[in-house]
């Protein structure tokens, strides 16, 4: 059997429902001997799912993977510190670095023949610079069982969180948290204003009175658990792993406004110009969306594949079908902050004197 038919053969069992062992071929074909890839991604969980389904894959083709975790803020940081010399050869890159990334240098060209899995993709989410990797659902996540003791009904705007049942216990992203941006922004359109002027999102904010605002979504869990929040503005998966820890939570889609539910966060990847390893980064971006990772990111992490056939199978599973909003005719209406419209040190700013004045 070939690697190609072992390797559709391993993406065919994931499509069927079996998720199991990556299949693999028997020995190494040799093509990545001695290279050492690098990738730039987020730790925890998910990296556990890249080292579960593409880490054996690169192995058996005779390389070696290592994954420099941390915030696409901080790895971006260190490529401007380097002047686009890179310690790493693929990166994650946020939908709010976007315009960053299109003002530099940084980034190769990507040969989009040598990435079949972009079939799988909307044509807007991949060209020759980034291909897109994963979506988010901002959300508003509630324990259910403490509303339910309080009287509380189930929140359906930012607005629905503004009572004194609730001061002290809603935790939000932190502005410079991987959700930050995207969440300010959609606090900033549900309160009338938009990525210009978002004073109406400061003072919607401020109307929760009290507030904890987080910097890595897994301290949302750590609070569910300690009772110290009965609420956060976090992305579905943190949702999805909170109820997977015990604790009884749901998730809610914010309605925006009469037009928009939901906020949606993309992630995407691009290779450094400045790598050394572009052919073994190229073919990591293409496993990246392919079957194996987007099925189990979403399963595992809770955050929306890319890839429209994992898409379609979500709904198979009881939790996620609960936790994600699954039609694609909702899924269009969620907040797409327009990053080329924001001036990000304004946002930082006026959020940091918001802050101040808590």
């Amino acid at each position: 059997m070939t690697k190609r038919n072992i390797i559709n053969l391993a993406g065919g069992l994931v499509i069927a429902g079996i998720v199991g062992a990556v299949a693999l071929p028997a020995a190494a074909d040799g093509k990545f001997d001695g290279v050492t890839l690098r990738v730039a991604t987020f730790g925890g969980s998910w990296k556990e799912s890249l080292d579960a389904t593409i880490t054996p894959k690169f192995e058996a083709l005779g390389g070696k993977i290592e994954y420099v975790t941390g915030s696409p803020q901080a790895n971006l940081a260190k490529l401007i510190a380097g002047r686009g010399r890179a310690p790493f050869d693929v990166m994650e890159i946020l939908d709010a670095q976007v315009p960053d990334f299109a003002a530099t240098d940084f980034l190769a060209t990507i040969d989009l023949s040598k990435v079949p899995n972009t079939r799988y993709l909307a044509d807007f989410q991949y060209n020759d610079k980034m291909v897109a990797s994963w979506n988010t659902q901002e959300t508003i996540c509630y324990d259910k069982d403490k509303f339910a003791e309080l009287g509380i009904a189930a929140p359906a705007t930012y607005k629905d969180l503004a009572i004194p049942a609730l001061e002290g216990r809603i935790s939000i992203p932190d502005i410079t948290s991987g959700g930050g941006l995207a969440n300010f922004g959609g606090f900033a359109y549900a309160a009338g204003g938009d990525e210009v002027n978002v004073e109406p999102g400061i003072e919607l904010i401020k109307s929760l009175k009290a507030l904890k605002f987080w910097s890595r979504g897994g301290e949302t869990i750590t609070q569910f658990g300690s009772g110290d929040i009965y609420a956060a503005v976090v992305h579905a998966g943190w949702c999805v792993r909170a109820k997977n820890a015990g604790y009884p939570v749901t998730s809610v889609h914010p309605v925006i406004n009469d037009e928009i539910k939901g906020v949606a966060k993309e992630g995407w990847l691009g290779v450094m110009e400045s790598s050394e390893n572009k052919e073994a980064a190229v073919w990591f971006v293409n496993e990246y969306i392919g079957s194996d990772f987007q099925y189990r990111a979403a399963t595992k992490n809770g955050v929306m594949p890319v890839n429209q056939e994992v898409i379609a199978r979500l709904g198979e599973d009881p939790l996620l079908a609960e936790m994600l909003e699954l039609d694609p005719a909702m899924i269009a209406k969620a907040l797409r902050v327009d990053y080329g419209k924001v001036d990000t040190s304004n946002w930082i700013d006026q959020w940091n004197r918001m802050v101040s004045s808590q």
